[in-house]
């Protein structure tokens, strides 16, 4: 087995650009840097135009290189003009090529753009306010103190650990802030580096991580560490070493977090280059599918929605938020959930996967009263179920409560979601896009519904096998 020193040397001469890559690169930031500044002066338009984020911080990975040009502009002008006049000014200096709005505190734009014959460079144009540090009047301000301070506080060497770290966390699934993720920002990395200083004494901390822990680089809550826990709730809190008040692994999901901790004491164990490899993930077959299905007894329902007509962000938002309300709905009327998953194409198909014990339930349920003790409450109860029409036995004392058996209302699973969702299941907690989709069809699929969706779509497919599979990909 190969020792932890020799893969992290392996995988770092992989992850660091070669000299051509770089200039290009670069050559290509100022390309797009230039466009936008033309563009501003051609609309009279007053910004400050730089590149920012991994490229300017010399932290960007070969394979997944990122120019962010942002356009810091007064702070006079409103939220409404920085989408108003920033984004169409953006969206003229990146054509031809296909423009994505996204959403971060405020929109943006996002672009692919050819680098060479074999390879492209994803482009974020971001409008900031120019302002002094601490004076933020959006999120994005902070990014270009961000980058200033990276640029002074890494070395050559640490960047390359940078990088590193970016690849292991794409390859356990980690990598990226955004809602579809909820992981670590490449901000968050460097962070980690210059507070850590290497790759290993990150991964080395993070194996015995707790969450009463935190890090702050430049000692802000020095002596306070219970202030902090009463400041950021969040599971991992990473101060920004530019603005005391916030928390850099805000965006981290607590599964997210544990991922992290675990897979970092999984390569420490078991060192190996498979950890910083992106997995490739194959299409379930249907023959497949029915085998697994058949082998666990369980049964799998899935609820698809058509086109959704927002940004992406809040595309990952609503269709967690409705996740979450269609757990709360099945397991308040009885059925017991084994896991679920929001899944999208992104364009013409939502899906959330939702693995059950069983989708019918017995016609019956037992329902728990108060203590006799407790006369009011005794009453009421009383009252309400002795003679109902609904109540089948009882009510009994059972020790020291009241007990009584009801017939259910609905006992499919399927009918539930079909009784709830056609008037678009706001009531329940349904995210407003997804209610619009339910209240032109409630579309609930099971069986030879779900594989006609692994025909169909490939990279569903995919995603299923990793669904039924149920364990992260780097571990053995």
């Amino acid at each position: 087995m190969p020792n932890i020193e020799d893969v992290c040397k392996r995988v770092k001469r992989r992850v660091t650009p070669d000299r051509r890559l770089r200039a290009a690169v670069h050559a290509k930031a100022e390309e797009i840097r230039a466009a936008v500044d033309r563009e501003c002066r051609k609309a009279d338009f007053s910004a400050e135009v730089r590149v920012d984020g991994s490229v300017a911080k010399d932290t960007w990975l070969p394979d997944y290189a990122d120019v962010d040009v942002f356009m810091r502009v007064s702070s006079e002008l409103t939220k409404e003009q920085l989408r108003g006049v920033c984004l169409p000014i953006a969206e003229r200096a990146l054509a031809p090529n296909k423009i994505v709005e996204r959403f971060a505190e405020h929109p943006y734009v996002e672009s692919t753009v050819e680098l060479d014959a074999n390879r492209a460079l994803r482009v974020n144009v971001v409008p900031c306010y120019r302002v002094e540090r601490g004076q933020w009047l959006s999120a994005t301000d902070r990014s270009p103190y961000h980058t200033e301070y990276i640029q002074q506080h890494l070395t050559t060497i640490q960047r390359d650990d940078v990088r590193l770290l970016k690849a292991f966390l794409r390859g356990i699934g980690s990598y990226g802030a955004d809602i579809k993720t909820g992981g670590f920002s490449g901000m968050l990395c460097e962070t980690l580096i210059a507070s850590h200083t290497s790759f290993l004494n990150v991964v080395n901390e993070f194996t015995s991580w707790h969450e009463s822990k935190f890090i702050d680089i430049e000692n802000y809550f020095h002596g306070r560490g219970e202030e902090i826990h009463r400041v950021f709730r969040e599971p991992l809190i990473v101060i920004d070493p530019i603005d005391r008040g916030r928390n850099l692994a805000a965006a981290v999901r607590r599964e997210q977090l544990w991922n992290f901790v675990a897979a970092s004491r999984q390569l420490v164990a078991k060192p190996s280059l498979s950890y910083f490899e992106t997995p490739k993930i194959r299409p379930i077959q249907v023959t497949a599918y029915r085998r697994e299905m058949k082998k666990r007894g369980s049964a799998l329902l899935a609820v698809a929605m058509g086109r959704m007509n927002v940004v992406v962000d809040i595309l990952w938002s609503q269709l967690y938020k409705t996740e979450r309300a269609l757990l709360t709905l099945l397991k308040t009327n009885g059925f017991t959930v084994i896991k679920s998953m929001s899944w999208s194409n992104e364009q013409s198909l939502s899906v959330i996967l939702l693995e059950l014990e069983q989708t019918m339930l017995p016609n019956s349920k037992r329902h728990l009263g108060p203590p006799v003790s407790r006369n009011r409450e005794s009453a009421s109860f009383l009252a309400k179920h002795a003679t109902a029409k609904g109540t089948l036995s009882g009510p009994w004392i059972e020790a020291d409560k009241w007990v009584v058996q009801k017939k259910r209302e609905i006992t499919s699973a399927i009918e539930l979601f079909r009784a709830s969702l056609p008037s678009g299941g706001r009531a329940v907690g349904v995210a407003a896009e997804p209610a619009r989709s339910f209240r032109k069809r409630v579309e609930v699929l099971s069986g030879e519904g779900i594989e006609r969706l692994i025909v169909q779509d490939p990279n569903f497919a995919s995603a299923l096998r990793t669904f039924l599979s149920g364990k992260p990909t780097w571990l053995d």
